[in-house]
Protein backbone atom coordinates (compact mmCIF):
# COMPACT_ATOMS: atom_id res chain seq x y z
CA UNK A 1 0.00 0.00 0.00
CA UNK A 2 2.89 2.34 0.71
CA UNK A 3 4.30 1.80 -2.77
CA UNK A 4 0.89 2.32 -4.37
CA UNK A 5 0.45 5.56 -2.46
CA UNK A 6 3.93 6.86 -3.27
CA UNK A 7 3.80 5.87 -6.94
CA UNK A 8 0.20 6.94 -7.42
CA UNK A 9 -0.72 3.77 -9.31
CA UNK A 10 -1.90 0.32 -8.22
CA UNK A 11 -0.24 -2.34 -10.33
CA UNK A 12 1.65 -5.60 -10.12
CA UNK A 13 4.99 -3.88 -9.51
CA UNK A 14 3.82 -2.73 -6.07
CA UNK A 15 3.29 -6.37 -5.11
CA UNK A 16 6.67 -7.34 -6.56
CA UNK A 17 8.41 -4.54 -4.64
CA UNK A 18 6.74 -5.50 -1.37
CA UNK A 19 7.56 -9.18 -1.87
CA UNK A 20 11.15 -8.42 -2.74
CA UNK A 21 11.62 -6.21 0.31
CA UNK A 22 10.06 -8.83 2.58
CA UNK A 23 12.15 -11.66 1.16
CA UNK A 24 15.33 -9.58 1.43
CA UNK A 25 14.58 -8.59 5.02
CA UNK A 26 13.89 -12.10 6.31
CA UNK A 27 16.67 -14.10 4.65
CA UNK A 28 18.77 -15.31 7.62
CA UNK A 29 22.53 -15.04 7.97
CA UNK A 30 25.39 -12.87 9.14
CA UNK A 31 25.84 -9.30 7.94
CA UNK A 32 28.01 -10.42 4.99
CA UNK A 33 25.59 -13.19 4.06
CA UNK A 34 22.65 -10.85 4.54
CA UNK A 35 24.17 -8.33 2.10
CA UNK A 36 24.58 -11.09 -0.50
CA UNK A 37 21.17 -12.53 0.27
CA UNK A 38 19.43 -9.17 -0.18
CA UNK A 39 19.91 -9.56 -3.93
CA UNK A 40 18.89 -13.21 -3.88
CA UNK A 41 15.87 -12.41 -1.70
CA UNK A 42 14.83 -9.62 -4.04
CA UNK A 43 15.03 -11.89 -7.09
CA UNK A 44 13.14 -14.72 -5.40
CA UNK A 45 10.57 -12.33 -3.95
CA UNK A 46 9.96 -10.80 -7.36
CA UNK A 47 9.74 -14.22 -9.03
CA UNK A 48 7.12 -15.41 -6.55
CA UNK A 49 5.17 -12.17 -6.18
CA UNK A 50 4.90 -11.18 -9.85
CA UNK A 51 2.40 -13.94 -10.73
CA UNK A 52 0.51 -13.35 -7.49
CA UNK A 53 0.32 -9.62 -8.15
CA UNK A 54 -0.86 -10.20 -11.71
CA UNK A 55 -3.61 -12.56 -10.53
CA UNK A 56 -4.66 -10.05 -7.86
CA UNK A 57 -4.81 -7.24 -10.42
CA UNK A 58 -6.94 -9.32 -12.79
CA UNK A 59 -9.34 -10.28 -9.98
CA UNK A 60 -9.73 -6.62 -9.01
CA UNK A 61 -10.44 -5.72 -12.64
CA UNK A 62 -13.06 -8.49 -12.87
CA UNK A 63 -14.66 -7.32 -9.64
CA UNK A 64 -14.81 -3.74 -10.90
CA UNK A 65 -16.30 -4.95 -14.20
CA UNK A 66 -19.16 -6.58 -12.31
CA UNK A 67 -19.79 -3.49 -10.22
CA UNK A 68 -19.93 -1.26 -13.30
CA UNK A 69 -22.28 -3.68 -15.09
CA UNK A 70 -24.60 -3.79 -12.07
CA UNK A 71 -24.68 0.01 -11.82
CA UNK A 72 -25.29 0.50 -15.54
CA UNK A 73 -28.09 -2.06 -15.74
CA UNK A 74 -29.82 -0.52 -12.73
CA UNK A 75 -30.09 -3.76 -10.80
CA UNK A 76 -32.18 -3.45 -7.69
CA UNK A 77 -31.70 -5.95 -4.95
CA UNK A 78 -28.90 -7.28 -2.84
CA UNK A 79 -25.67 -5.34 -3.27
CA UNK A 80 -22.61 -7.55 -3.62
CA UNK A 81 -19.03 -6.76 -2.91
CA UNK A 82 -16.57 -6.72 -5.77
CA UNK A 83 -15.22 -10.08 -4.72
CA UNK A 84 -18.70 -11.60 -4.52
CA UNK A 85 -19.52 -10.34 -8.00
CA UNK A 86 -16.23 -11.73 -9.35
CA UNK A 87 -16.91 -15.13 -7.80
CA UNK A 88 -20.42 -15.18 -9.29
CA UNK A 89 -19.04 -14.38 -12.76
CA UNK A 90 -16.40 -17.07 -12.39
CA UNK A 91 -19.06 -19.62 -11.42
CA UNK A 92 -21.18 -18.60 -14.43
CA UNK A 93 -18.19 -19.01 -16.75
CA UNK A 94 -17.38 -22.45 -15.31
CA UNK A 95 -20.99 -23.61 -15.68
CA UNK A 96 -21.07 -22.73 -19.41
Amino acid sequence: NLLAEKRGVHDVFNVVGAGSATAAAFVPGSLQWRARNVVLGSVLGAAICFPLGWIHLKLVEKANEGNMAAKSSGEIGEAKSGLGAAIDRLEENLNK
